[in-house]
């Protein structure tokens, strides 16, 4: 589920993992769905982000958004 290279070091890894498993209790879900849908709109992201303090928080309402099945911009 996690590429080699995603997360820069076990400190971000561990902060994406704890917004994964908040977003699945929140939305009542398995955290291995939730994961792989986050990790993947955490790659896309990760392309043009030039400030990523707040990734968690954008790819988190991105996953729900899709889940909602809202228009995500």
């Amino acid at each position: 589920m996690v590429m080699v290279d995603l997360y820069g070091d076990e400190k971000e890894k561990s902060h994406h993992l704890s917004a994964m498993s908040k977003l699945a209790r929140d939305l009542g879900m398995p955290i291995h769905e939730i994961g792989a849908l986050y990790e993947s709109v955490l790659e896309e992201m990760k392309k043009t982000a030039r400030v990523r303090d707040y990734l968690s928080i954008l790819a988190s309402r991105q996953v729900k958004e899709f889940l909602h099945g809202k228009k995500v911009a």
